[in-house]
This record gives C-alpha cells, sequence and structure tokens, in this order.
C-alpha cells in the first residue's frame, strides 16, 4: 500500500560522482523547488568509483554549470561517494548515466537518463573537457529532466 505522505526517491548514477549523477540531483531538485513539489519526490546520486578516503567534491565545472542554470551553487557542499546496496533499496527509481551501468540494478527499477527523457543513447561524460562542455552536458541532462519530470510524479510512493 502507498502513502502520500513519503516521497518517490530517485537515485542518480554515474562514473564517479563528480560531474552527470550530482548534476542531474540538483537539476532535479531545482525543478521539483520551483513548481512546489520537492516534498514528493526525494533525490541522491553516487557514482561507480569510491574516492575513499578521499573526499572529492563536485567537479568545479559543474558547480558552475549548476549555478549558471539554478542561479546558485547548489553542489557547494557536495561530496562524492560510491553507491551502496543501502541506496539501492531506498531507491523508487535508479536513473543512470550509460547504459552499461543498468546491469548492476534491479532491472524493475533502472533506466538511463536518456531513456528517462524519451531518447536513446548515454549521457556523455564531460569528466576533463572543458567549461563549455560541462554546461552543454548540464543543459543537456536539464532537458531530459523536463520530460521526464511526469513520469516521477507518477511513480507509487514509498511506504
Amino acid at each position: 500500500m502507498t502513502t502520500e505522505c513519503n516521497p518517490a526517491n530517485i537515485l542518480f548514477i554515474c562514473r564517479g560522482n563528480l560531474c552527470r549523477s550530482p548534476m542531474a540531483m540538483v537539476l532535479l531538485q531545482s525543478r521539483l523547488e520551483r513548481e512546489g513539489l520537492a516534498d514528493r519526490v526525494t533525490v541522491d546520486s553516487a557514482g561507480y568509483h569510491d574516492w575513499n578516503p578521499f573526499p572529492r567534491e563536485a567537479h568545479p565545472f559543474a558547480r558552475r554549470a549548476v549555478q549558471e542554470l539554478c542561479g546558485s551553487d547548489m553542489l557547494a557542499a557536495h561530496s562524492a561517494r560510491r553507491w551502496s546496496e543501502e541506496q539501492v533499496g531506498w531507491a523508487t527509481l535508479i536513473l543512470v548515466a550509460e547504459a552499461w551501468m543498468r546491469a548492476d540494478f534491479p532491472a524493475d527499477k533502472v533506466m538511463t537518463l536518456k531513456e528517462f527523457g524519451g531518447e536513446k543513447g548515454d549521457v556523455e561524460d564531460p569528466y576533463g573537457g572543458d567549461y563549455a562542455e560541462s554546461l552543454t552536458c548540464a543543459k543537456e541532462i536539464q532537458l531530459l529532466i523536463e520530460v521526464g519530470v511526469p513520469r516521477v510524479l507518477d511513480l507509487p510512493r514509498r511506504a
């Protein structure tokens, strides 16, 4: 049985949790907050690479791109981490940046970011590129989120 009190949980996954998944996380948060829907969906992000014992912040270009698109540095406090079984259990939907990542997650709760936005393919990793590549990536993610938001709002809420 579902309840209207508990939000659906979205987990974004990319390689290092430095660019794509944290940008997607805050871009969705920003979109939901603008529309007064933040209580309906909880978001988180993680990556495949484990940075322990060295904490890593979001890439500076990812932070700058989010600031440009959202008006504030929503990734200032971000610390990259590897995905965990606990997060997978928590998630209602897992959105991966690249199709090969799907194999590690339950088939009934995973899709690519591109599939979420009605497209095919992967969201290319801007890591190692210049700021323009990060901004292009953030804009692509923002568009995929805009298209996919109705799907998020239709997700069952956690009991």
